[in-house]
């Protein structure tokens, strides 16, 4: 009789020691599922740093009126162009230069993402897409051939006055070993980004770091003026680290991978 009492004690204690493990675990999912549902936070103090109201979440300003000729267009015109048109203007916007110099430029390139994301209705592959046509710093590339000189290629049809605002605008301090200059490094970002979305879409980072690898190896085989640079398989990296992990954890954002340092991106 006492050896079942014993047992019986056991297994109570048991049952209420699993109770609790349970009760615990179901408080972790809930706080963790908040946790990837909850809008990324910014970088910096959007109330602090705008006194005049200014925040990073700005709407294009739309055009007055109605054109048939707009209308017609657009019904004609792929959805991804039309979005890529849309986060070019937001970073030519002196708006965008404004809150740049204001937050920096880490803070500049999670401004870009989210918007992004925002214009893609929250779907991330499209959003990293958006992400990288937004920050293509040149019009095109000169490619090495063997009978003729070079041949260009094109890499936006921008006009000259759009592409050369939305340069300017474009974050170029990004680490701590940037080159002075107005350009720094301001090429970083579509390696970045570009490895990314290759990451996300393709669910394979080992796929992504080949394909970078290859790039680079192409760029100063057959880029005129390109080099196999350490720096830019760095930012490739750090891309396809944001990539993958975008996969588990929705809320993440580029500064939290920029800021590796250079050691921990070979």
């Amino acid at each position: 009789m006492r050896s079942f009492y014993v047992v019986s004690k056991y297994q109570m204690t048991t049952t209420k020691h699993n109770i609790y493990f349970f009760k615990l675990v179901n408080v972790i999912i809930c706080v963790y599922s908040l946790y990837l549902y909850t809008p990324a936070n910014a970088q910096c103090n959007d109330e602090k740093m705008s006194p005049d109201s200014l925040s990073w979440d700005f709407d294009e300003v739309k055009s007055k009126g109605f054109s048939v000729g707009t209308f017609i267009a657009d019904m004609f015109t792929p959805q991804i162009i039309i979005d890529t048109k849309l986060i070019r203007e937001y970073i030519r916007d002196e708006r965008f230069q404004i809150l740049r110099s204001r937050c920096g430029d880490i803070r500049a390139i999670d401004a870009i993402y989210l918007k992004s994301l925002k214009i893609a209705d929250y779907n991330i592959a499209r959003a990293l897409f958006l992400s990288f046509m937004a920050v293509i710093e040149h019009r095109k590339v000169d490619i090495k051939m063997p009978i003729f000189k070079s041949l260009a290629l094109p890499l936006t049809f921008e006009a000259d006055s759009f592409f050369s605002a939305r340069r300017k605008n474009l974050p170029n301090h990004i680490y701590s070993d940037t080159p002075p200059g107005s350009y720094g490094d301001v090429d970083k970002l579509q390696h970045f980004f570009g490895s990314a979305y290759l990451a996300f879409a393709s669910e394979s980072p080992g796929l992504t770091g080949t394909a970078g690898n290859l790039i680079e190896w192409g760029e100063a085989k057959f880029i005129v003026g390109g080099d196999d640079d350490p720096r830019d398989k760095r930012a490739n990296k750090q891309g396809r680290s944001f990539g993958r992990d975008l996969l588990v954890v929705k809320t993440l954002l580029p500064s939290d991978y920029l800021t590796f340092s250079y050691e921990d991106s070979k």
